[in-house]
């Protein structure tokens, strides 16, 4: 990845979760040239479908199937206490998980790594990774390089 999408990820990363911070969420949507008049795609966050699993939920926020126009994936996932979620790979793409709110492990090829409040982790594309929590859930942000993020659970 180059310097120049690492730093485009960021700064997006930075606008959303800086929105999520002052509580900036609108009842505006549009999905293009419309009734905001924005270039581009708004998604509402209050609007979101949840997709929710035995482990705990994701939100996408930003995706090719949102947007066809989308260079990006972007969500939020909550894992509860106690959980882990499937090992999987993106072949298709790197990942990048900011940890919003508690914390967890991660198992990024055959290392563990903990991971709380305020971290960044990245995942190269087909590397095999899952979360764990303990006694406390973990909510992060989660953003691909591509608005059409693949995900292929794996054998341990």
């Amino acid at each position: 990845m180059t310097v120049h999408s690492s730093l485009f990820t960021f700064l997006v990363m930075f606008i959303f979760l800086a929105g999520l911070v002052y509580g900036a969420e609108s009842d505006a949507k549009d999905s293009g040239e419309g009734e905001t008049g924005l270039p581009g795609a708004l998604t509402v966050f209050g609007e979101v479908e949840v997709l929710d699993y035995d482990w705990g939920w994701i939100r996408w926020l930003m995706s090719g199937k949102l947007d066809p126009n989308a260079e990006m994936t972007l969500g939020m996932v909550y894992i509860k206490p106690n959980q882990t979620n499937p090992a999987h790979i993106h072949p298709n793409s790197a990942e990048y998980l900011h940890v919003l709110e508690g914390s967890c492990e991660h198992m990024v090829g055959k290392k563990w790594v903990t991971l709380k409040k305020g971290d960044t982790l990245r995942i190269p594309k087909d590397v095999p990774h899952k979360a764990r929590t303990g006694k406390q859930a973990c909510k992060a942000i989660i953003t691909y390089d591509t608005g059409d993020r693949q995900f292929v659970e794996v054998k341990e």
